[in-house]
């Protein structure tokens, strides 16, 4: 799919998986013309800058246009998260679709991140500011991997 970075320029985008009205997308780094007609399967869609979970909605609407459908790359990790759970007073794991598995090491919990949505406007943003035509801000850095 095509995410608008300005009005010349679109980043792509794949859809991971499909979530409860959100999806996990992962966001690549090349940038396309906007108007620009491509194969997406010429395209590597193994190494992506951002992997978030985000609402639906601008898909729904057409703002992210669909360029076309093909597998997902094996490479791009689905994430666990960290979930505190109480009782017993301990992390675990937690998969994309919030099950809950695992307790886990308080030293491989620090190193985790609570499951979160970020709006699409949140991710359009990072996407100017990765791009070098907008301000980078640090909690952008929770969108990368």
């Amino acid at each position: 799919m095509a995410i608008s970075v300005t009005d010349e320029k679109n980043a792509l985008a794949q859809v991971v998986e499909k979530l409860h009205g959100n999806v996990l997308l992962a966001v690549f780094s090349g940038l396309l013309d906007a108007d620009e007609v491509c194969d997406v399967n010429s395209f590597a869609f193994d190494d992506p800058i951002f992997l978030m979970e985000t609402m639906d909605l601008r898909i729904k609407d057409g703002v992210w246009r669909i360029l076309g459908h093909r597998e997902v790359s094996g490479d791009i990790p689905i994430p666990e998260y960290k979930v505190w759970v109480e009782p017993p007073g301990e992390y675990r794991i937690q998969d994309i679709h919030g099950n809950i598995g695992d307790s886990l090491t308080s030293e491989r919990a620090e190193k985790m991140r609570l499951q979160k949505s970020f709006s699409p406007a949140v991710v359009e943003t990072a996407l100017r500011g990765f791009h070098g035509m907008g301000p980078w801000r640090p909690f952008f850095d929770e969108l990368t991997l």
